[in-house]
C-alpha cells in the first residue's frame, strides 16, 4: 500500500505575532463603591422614674345586664308504667336479705313510730299497723328464703336464725325493760284490775290467809312474811301501768293502797302497799305484791 505522498499540504499551527489584542484585567479605581455591614446599634439603658399619677375618672355608667331567662332543666324521660311496677320486684328478688336484714334494722323505729301514734291518740291504729310490720317481715322472709336454699340451705337457715336472734336482742329492751310507773292510756278502760287487786286485801282483813283470791300469784315469801300480819284498814291511792319505750302494755297494771296493819302486837302503823295484776284471757290475776313489810 503506498504511504502518503509528501506533495498534500498539512496543518500547520499558526505563530504567535504581537499585533493580536490581548484581554488584560483593567486597574483597581478608588471610586467604585464597595458594600459593608451595617453597623450595630447600641442600645440606650433606661432608668426607671415614678409614673406619674394621672386623675382617676368617674366610672362610665354601664347599660344594664340583660338577664337571661333560667333553661328549665332537661327532665329524664319517664320509664313506662310497667317498669315502675315491676323493677322494685326484681331488685327484690336479686337482694331478698337486703330487705329481711332493712326491716331488722328498722324495727327500733317502727317501736317508737308506734309509741308516738299511741301519745297522739291514734291508738286505733295500732294493731293494724303492728300486723303490717310484721306481715311485711314475713313476707321478706318468705322471699328470701326460697332464694337461697336452692344454693345453700345452710346459708338460708343461718340467715333466718341470725335475723330472728338479732330482732329479739333490738326488740326485748324496748318491749320488756319496765321503766317507771305511768298513768294507762285510754285504750286500757275502767277496771284495769282493780276489784282483783281490792279482793286480795279484803280477804287479808278478814284473815281469810287460805283464800285462793289472794294467794293466787302471790310468791310464798310474801304470804309467810304477812302470815303474822294482821291488816286493819286499806284504801285504794292510785292505779296504772307500766311505762316503757314501746307502747304501753294494758294488760299489766298496778294498784297502790295505803294500809294501815299491826304486827307483832305493836301499835298499828301505816304502809304502802303496791298490787300487780295482769290479765288473761280477760280475767285479771295478781302476779306481784309489794310491801308493806320490808
Amino acid at each position: 500500500m503506498p504511504g502518503p505522498a509528501d506533495d498534500v499540504p498539512r496543518w500547520q499551527p499558526p505563530e504567535p505575532s504581537d499585533d493580536a489584542p490581548r484581554w488584560e484585567p483593567s486597574p483597581p479605581t478608588r471610586d467604585v463603591p464597595r458594600w459593608e455591614p451595617p453597623a450595630a446599634p447600641v442600645e440606650t439603658v433606661r432608668r426607671w422614674a415614678p409614673a406619674s399619677r394621672a386623675p382617676r375618672r368617674a366610672p362610665e355608667p354601664r347599660a344594664p345586664r340583660r338577664e337571661l331567662e333560667p333553661r328549665a332543666p332537661a327532665r329524664p324521660p319517664l320509664p313506662a308504667p310497667g317498669t315502675l311496677l315491676t323493677w322494685p320486684l326484681s331488685w327484690w328478688k336479686r337482694h331478698p336479705w337486703a330487705i329481711v336484714w332493712a326491716l331488722v334494722l328498722l324495727a327500733p323505729i317502727a317501736v317508737f313510730f308506734l309509741r308516738v301514734l299511741d301519745e297522739s291518740g291514734y291508738d286505733r291504729a295500732l294493731v293494724p299497723v303492728e300486723w303490717a310490720l310484721a306481715a311485711l317481715f314475713v313476707a321478706a322472709l318468705v322471699v328470701a328464703v326460697p332464694a337461697t336454699v336452692g344454693r345453700s340451705a345452710a346459708r338460708a337457715a343461718l340467715g333466718v336464725v341470725g335475723a330472728l336472734a338479732l330482732l329479739a336482742i333490738l326488740l326485748w329492751p324496748l318491749t320488756r325493760v319496765t321503766l317507771d310507773r305511768t298513768q294507762c292510756p285510754a285504750r286500757a278502760g275502767v277496771d284495769l284490775g282493780v276489784p282483783a287487786a281490792v279482793n286480795a286485801l279484803a280477804s287479808w282483813e278478814r284473815g281469810e290467809a287460805e283464800d285462793g283470791v289472794w294467794r293466787s300469784g302471790v310468791a310464798p315469801a310474801w304470804r309467810d312474811t304477812v302470815r303474822g300480819t294482821r291488816l286493819i284498814d286499806y284504801q285504794l291511792v292510785d292505779s296504772g301501768c307500766w311505762e316503757r319505750v314501746a307502747p304501753v302494755d294494758v294488760t299489766r297494771t298496778w294498784h297502790e293502797f295505803r294500809v294501815t296493819v299491826e304486827a307483832g302486837g305493836r301499835e298499828p302503823i301505816s304502809k304502802v302497799v303496791v298490787v300487780h295484776t295482769a290479765t288473761e284471757r280477760g280475767d285479771w290475776k295478781i302476779t306481784a305484791i309489794e310491801g308493806p313489810l320490808p
